[in-house]
Parts: structure tokens; C-alpha cells; sequence
């Protein structure tokens, strides 16, 4: 019997020990409010989807609808980057450095990024 009393007992210290110590002090434990999120979609950026000629041997345009700043970036398919320029509108673009492959052109303007995948042959 004084066995079972012991346990019981430590149960209960214990137990006010853990209640003690999880009470609710707003100055301790303040309230938390979590911040309202909104989430919007980006526009589209204004390409007509015109990366040509797919595959190019040396010299391929970017068809834009958009005369604003746009930065261009073309990767291999590593993620090096080979070439970064910022254009204005539909732009020929050409480079002899770039040897075969598939790369991938991202354009990017104030509305949106836009990635296309190129092959060089």
C-alpha cells in the first residue's frame, strides 16, 4: 500500500508542476496573429511563344510583343550561364561560341519570367 501511495503522489507533483508551468501569462506567451497572405499570379510576358528557327545553327530570333526592357538569359542545360543581354522587342540573336546542344533562353521582363528551350545542331 505505501507503494501505491508514493506513486500517486508524484503523479500529482508532477502534474501541478506541468500546469504551473503551461498556464497562459499574456505578457510571457503573447498571443500570435498571423499576418493576412494574398497570393496573386503573375501576367504573362509578352512573348508571342516565337523562339526560331528550333533547332539553329548559329543565328535564332526572339519574337516579342513588347518594346519595354526585357534581360535574356540562355543556359546550358547544366545551368551554366552562357550569355546574358537585354533586348528591346523582337531581336536576332547570334553567337559562334555556343557549341551543340540544348539550351534553355529565359526571358524576363517587369511582369513575368518565360522559358524556352532551344537546340542548337
Amino acid at each position: 500500500m505505501f507503494k501505491s501511495f508514493t506513486i500517486i503522489f508524484t503523479i500529482l507533483v508532477i502534474g501541478g508542476v506541468l500546469f504551473a508551468g503551461c498556464r497562459k501569462d499574456p505578457q510571457i506567451n503573447p498571443p500570435v496573429t498571423k499576418p493576412s497572405v494574398v497570393v496573386t499570379q503573375p501576367a504573362a510576358v509578352a512573348i508571342t511563344d516565337n523562339v526560331y528557327p528550333n533547332p539553329f545553327h548559329g543565328t535564332f530570333t526572339i519574337e516579342t510583343n513588347s518594346t519595354d526592357s526585357q534581360t535574356v538569359q540562355i543556359t546550358d542545360i547544366q545551368g551554366s550561364v552562357k550569355l546574358t543581354l537585354i533586348i528591346n522587342g523582337t531581336t536576332a540573336i547570334y553567337d559562334n561560341a555556343l557549341t551543340n546542344g540544348v539550351y534553355i533562353v529565359k526571358i524576363t521582363n517587369h511582369t513575368g519570367i518565360i522559358a524556352k528551350k532551344i537546340i542548337k545542331d
